[in-house]
């Protein structure tokens, strides 16, 4: 019986040791896999991107040199919460021409195109791209929403942080010691 147990155990503790590195979020320094993003929801924010629409794209299509990419979940109360958070962002990156320099993207993990459509005109004011099958979150390490990454365009990842953005000032000045 005791070996039943001590069996059962060791299986428990190495299925769980796959799933934890499986499922590691990107840390800084790591490197994104390549991805494509479904054509945008919104002409509008085609045009923010300086995409053309209704097309694919990739982060490198992004004229910008740094991507702010915030994954969410459109029915995640903890990415509602945020969400005030980010208004200000996407306004402070505007007010200080960074927009120039960092674009900020939205990932809406499990969304589709109507949902996205919704949230945009609702409450997010930067572009958001639905990932309705789950394909870029998956790739990206099946994290938890909200998920906040700079990258660069190659994918390179500059900043990570999962959960809630505590410390807005803080934030803003590690924004801006990335990207000047």
């Amino acid at each position: 019986m005791k070996k039943c147990v001590c069996a059962a155990l060791l299986c428990l503790i190495l299925v769980s040791a796959s799933v934890a590195s499986a499922s590691q979020y990107p840390e800084v320094g790591d490197i994104l896999p390549e991805f494509t993003m479904a054509p945008l929801a919104l002409e509008e924010d085609a045009v923010a991107l300086g995409l053309d629409s209704n097309r694919e794209f990739t982060l490198a299509d992004i004229d910008t040199p740094y991507i702010y990419i915030e994954i969410i979940g459109v029915y995640c109360t903890v990415c509602q919460q945020q969400q005030p958070t980010l208004t200000k962002l996407y306004k402070w990156l505007k007010k200080t021409k960074l927009n120039t320099q960092i674009t900020m993207l939205g990932i809406a993990a499990g969304g589709t195109t109507m949902e996205v459509e919704y949230i945009r005109k609702k409450d997010y004011l930067f572009p958001v791209v639905h990932d309705t099958e789950f394909e870029i979150y998956d790739k990206i390490g099946d994290t938890k929403t909200p998920f906040s990454l700079i990258v660069d365009r190659q994918g390179k990842v500059l900043y990570a942080h999962q959960g809630i953005i505590e410390d807005y000032k803080a934030h803003l000045k590690e924004i801006q010691a990335l990207v000047k």
